[in-house]
């Protein structure tokens, strides 16, 4: 578990570095505006990438399990 939050931390934080070089990279005109879009565009889709992975990972999104549930509760499908 400490493995992927620390992937995950990895992660925003490639995709923290990529989005500034992305914004400037737009913004600027020249010849410079390329070497910044393109290192922008690897740091945010790996960094997206890595971070994602490691949230499913480490469980987010998962549904609850019947031993998690109410056993007593009326579930939408025994109506």
């Amino acid at each position: 578990m400490t493995q992927l939050k620390i992937t995950f931390v990895s992660g925003i934080i490639m995709f923290v570095f990529g989005l500034p070089l992305l914004i400037v990279g737009y913004v600027s005109a020249g010849e410079d505006a390329m070497a910044m879009i393109f290192p922008g565009w690897i740091f945010t889709v790996i960094g997206a990438s890595v971070a994602i992975a490691a949230a499913i990972g480490m469980g987010f999104g998962k549904r609850a399990t019947t031993s998690e549930q109410d056993p007593a509760s009326n579930n939408w499908w025994e109506d």
